[in-house]
């Protein structure tokens, strides 16, 4: 079940906290410092809405780590080897934006984060459906 390396960014669709600090201005870089793992990663295609997929309900699991500038994302597909990338990531008091090691782009996500919860969400990325890769859109449902 393992999916490309832009499968494994888009896996952050909406991730559960399991540790960070409450914030009314929006997150601070040092409020988001933590280990944060997925309850819920959903892909919306943007051709035909109709297909959706949530990944974590499928069995895999999520880990973000994000530390003082630096960034690692954990993917395990039920059984395979876990997925590792890592680089760099910025936010702003609503989005957050992760930079890839060894790549020239992005990925933007809207952020909001509620104690110790944070949920990524609304970037648009790369997905295999049904064996090759679509434009899709993250939600929360």
């Amino acid at each position: 079940m393992r999916k490309t390396a832009l499968f494994v960014l888009v896996a952050l669709a909406i991730i559960g906290a399991l540790s960070c600090k409450d914030s009314t201005t929006g997150p601070s870089p040092q409020g988001l410092s933590g280990t944060w793992k997925a309850t819920k990663a959903e892909y919306v295609s943007a051709a035909d809405s109709s297909k959706k997929v949530d990944i974590v309900a499928q069995g895999s699991t999520l880990t973000l780590v994000l530390e003082t500038g630096s960034f690692t994302l954990t993917i395990t597909d039920p059984g395979e080897a876990p997925s590792v990338t890592t680089g760099t990531w910025t936010s702003s008091s609503d989005t957050l934006t992760l930079a890839p090691s060894g790549t020239s782009f992005t990925w933007m996500f809207n952020m909001t984060q509620s104690g110790n919860n944070l949920t990524l969400s609304g970037g648009h990325v790369q997905f295999d459906f049904s064996g090759a890769l679509e434009e899709a859109i993250l939600n929360r449902s």
